[in-house]
């Protein structure tokens, strides 16, 4: 009997110390507890929240252009460039009534600016002045298109809008020089400046609501006592997106001779016009969405 005993406590045994050495793996001591608590859990980095790109200005624009003319006056391929244009938002200004001196009446051309000092009126007018019918778009509109308007960029060679600063005289030769001593030279070739348009392409199927048929934007406000019209003139502001032709181009260059720039026609989308103060810009009269 004594031995059967002895048999039976040895497996308890056993059982009781294995379920002890389970607890105490399970359990940790509380300074192992407390270091846990306190560790910095990783800090997963969050994904970059997505960057509106500014539109294309106008000096953009006008370097496009210039790299499109080079290719075409190269006879050169910029597809690939071309391509990148496609779909791209812009916003170019074009810069009008710098001569106050001219601003005493309407004069009927393509932009307008007049001051009537009696009532105060203001008037602006910025009219269309780029068609179907000039020389270089009809060469380049695609078979199916039915209009074009838009506007020729003045002083294409203006990188940003502004009135151009008045020449200064050349200097005058000294009283020692004589016409004899230094005969007039001959005066050298001028070729003739770039003209750059920026123009919306209309197919037959498309709806006939954004075109302007000829209709300038016009503005009129009336100026407090003391106010002036701006110094600066006034902007007129083209904005929307770049969109390529069937042809698959955004910019179509045309060659008009080796030492001639090429003409240039940007097609876009008008999606909204504005005349604006340059300096304060506020805006004196809004079209589109």
């Amino acid at each position: 009997m004594r031995t059967r005993r002895k048999v039976w406590k040895a497996p308890i045994a056993i059982a009781i110390a294995a379920g002890i050495s389970l607890v105490a793996g399970c359990r940790q001591p509380a300074g192992d507890e407390a270091v846990e608590k306190n560790e910095a859990k990783p800090v997963l980095p969050l994904p970059p929240l997505p960057v509106a790109e500014a539109p294309m200005d106008r000096a953009a624009i006008l370097l496009a252009v210039a790299r499109a003319a080079s290719a075409a006056a190269l006879g050169q391929s910029d597809d690939r460039h071309q391509r990148d244009l496609d779909g791209k938002r812009f916003e170019v200004r074009l810069r009008f009534g710098c001569n106050p001196a001219a601003r005493t009446k309407e004069d009927g051309g393509r932009f307008g600016v007049s001051f009537n000092e009696k009532d105060r009126t203001l008037r602006l007018r910025a009219s269309p002045d780029l068609g179907i019918e000039d020389e270089p778009v009809a060469a380049l509109a695609a078979k199916g298109v039915e209009a074009v308007e838009g506007f020729w960029i003045e002083r294409p060679w203006l990188l940003t809008d502004g009135c151009p600063a008045t020449p200064q005289p050349p200097p005058q030769p000294g009283a020692e020089a004589s016409k004899a001593e230094k005969p007039e030279a001959a005066a050298p070739f001028q070729p003739p400046g770039p003209r750059i348009g920026v123009a919306q392409f209309f197919t037959k199927t498309d709806p006939r609501t954004g075109r302007r048929d000829h209709r300038p934007y016009e503005a009129t406000s009336t100026l407090g006592a003391g106010e002036r019209p701006s110094a600066e003139g006034y902007n007129l502001v083209l904005s929307g997106r770049l969109r390529a032709q069937p042809l698959g181009r955004v910019i179509s260059c045309h060659a008009t001779g080796v030492d001639a720039p090429p003409k240039c026609i940007v097609s876009a989308d008008f999606d909204r016009v504005w005349i604006e103060n340059p300096r304060s810009k506020e805006r004196l009269a809004n079209w589109g969405s």
